[in-house]
């Protein structure tokens, strides 16, 4: 089943990322449907004409990949089919016998190395913080210590058959880019983890913190001695070192990013319709000169004066046929259809998207249940008023396709909703209040916000599943993102 997972990238965006698993039947596609209930407050003054289908897209971003393959860590390095086997091995194909296919072979391994080596530490960081016995957490921190250094150990040992002169100049640079990038990986992926341990009271005893701490300090020390771009110092800027780690990690996921073409859906059935709509505007007005001849006869004041008529209810005719056809149009038609190929390329799926206003009434009543359990007060008349924006998402990846891909079980959408059209019309984000003191009152300053209810409805055939979320927001942009959970929602997980 579609896999997700919501949180905040920056300030006034929240990301959701969504994974479509290829199925292990012999199927020859997968359709996955999804369907994104944004309910916005009535103060936010959000409404078709202030906030169009056109500003949506502009504050969307949207970008497809391939799924990483997820390996425990202390799989990385061990067997014969593991990823660092199939990296060294790739080498030696290609120190053995150069060429541009294998040349690109290895590449496309080191990159994936690297994906998978990333997926792997943040699994691996989310368990230890989601352990809740302490001494089950210490035994987690020493095995992920262990297996971090063995990785990166194995991987640095690749530079002694890496570091061969050959025609092919990037060789070496390439595995020199993997080797940085995963330096600030392990060391962006170890401070997110100590970050955690230390909001937690006695998470840990200090040995295993500094543990974590020295394995920074390697990574550091390690790309000083390499003489790596991307070591920070106090005093500094450091604007180069932003740059250089964003660029890295371009490089290496592009293996993993898949190329895409977007067209409008539906042109020709709209063309159609549109052509429909003059036909039966003409119809009239054909009509109409046809009846007043009849009864005026040519070349007659009141023959004149139909004709003008006619002639200005057929424009108004043929839009209103327009306008209703356009409304109608998004139960077939979606707004854009995107075609999905890898690198070679090649098709392997196709995406459909679609944004429209709602009302309360045209809800499914499990979704307005759904609505109603997220009330955050008794007041029952609570979505009066409110908006509601339905984003639709339909997927459909061809199996095949991608496991040809090595290794690749599904495709990952990544969605990235920019909320600054939102937080226009919010109220200042602290006012001024009274509380009550033992001597009386004084004034204090509470936090104004506002709470953008989102419910995540997805599908693989009659499968359903509903994922719900709150998103307190206010002028400032997004505080943080709470995951809701109500009684039919707890039964089906």
């Amino acid at each position: 089943m579609i896999r997700e997972t919501i949180k905040k990238h920056d300030q006034l965006s929240f990301e959701i990322k969504l994974e479509f698993p290829v199925s292990k039947e012999t199927r020859k596609k997968d359709a996955y449907f999804v369907n994104i209930y944004l309910f916005l407050p009535y103060a936010l003054d959000v409404n078709k004409h202030s906030y169009t289908k056109e500003d949506f897209y502009n504050s969307l971003k949207t970008y497809i990949r391939l799924t990483t393959p997820s390996y425990p860590l202390r799989n990385i390095t061990k067997g014969k089919n593991s990823p660092l086997s199939k990296l060294k091995k790739s080498i030696a194909d290609y120190v053995s016998e150069p060429g541009d296919d294998k040349r690109d072979d290895f590449e496309l391994q080191v990159k994936r190395f690297c994906s998978i080596l990333g997926t792997a530490l943040r699994n691996a960081g989310n368990q230890i913080i989601r352990t809740r016995n302490r001494e089950d957490r210490e035994a987690l921190i020493d095995d992920y210590v262990a297996h971090v250094s063995k990785i990166r150990k194995g991987f640095r040992e690749l530079r002694k058959i890496v570091n061969v002169p050959l025609k092919s100049n990037d060789f070496y640079d390439i595995f020199r880019f993997a080797d940085e990038y995963q330096s600030l990986l392990v060391e962006r992926n170890l401070f997110v983890l100590l970050g955690a341990l230390e909001k937690k009271k006695k998470a840990c005893g200090k040995a295993h913190l500094d543990k974590l701490k020295g394995l920074v300090m390697e990574e550091m020390q390690y790309r000083e001695e390499q003489k790596y771009p991307s070591v920070a110092y106090t005093h500094r800027s450091n604007e180069e070192v932003m740059h250089r780690a964003s660029r890295l990690k371009k490089f290496i996921e592009s293996n993993l990013f898949l190329n895409t073409d977007t067209k409008k859906d539906g042109v020709i059935a709209e063309q159609i319709l549109f052509a429909l709509a003059a036909g039966l505007a003409m119809v009239f007005a054909t009509g109409v000169a046809f009846a007043s001849q009849m009864i005026y006869g040519n070349l007659t004041l009141p023959f004149f004066i139909a004709l003008v008529i006619s002639y200005m209810f057929k424009d108004r005719i043929k839009e209103l046929i327009r306008i209703y056809f356009n409304k109608k149009q998004h139960r077939y038609f979606q707004d854009f259809k995107t075609n999905i190929y890898d690198q070679r390329p090649k098709k392997i799926g196709w995406l459909k998207e679609s944004f429209q206003y709602m009302k309360h009434k045209h809800l499914e009543a499990r979704i307005l249940e759904a609505r109603n359990s997220m009330r955050s007060t008794e007041i029952t008349r609570e979505s009066m008023g409110e908006k509601i924006i339905l984003y639709r998402n339909k997927i459909k990846i061809l199996n095949k396709k991608v496991k040809s891909l090595n290794d690749f079980k599904g495709v990952t959408e990544i969605l990235r909703l920019n909320i600054s059209d939102f937080t226009r019309n919010m109220d200042d984000p602290e006012k001024e209040i009274f509380v009550k003191t033992k001597n009386g009152f004084k004034k204090a300053f509470a936090n104004r916000t506002y709470h953008l209810n989102l419910i995540l409805d997805y599908s693989k055939g009659t499968d359903d599943q509903m994922k719900l979320y709150k998103l307190i927001v206010d002028r400032n942009g997004i505080k943080r993102i709470e995951r809701f959970r109500f009684q039919k929602e707890m039964e089906k997980s």
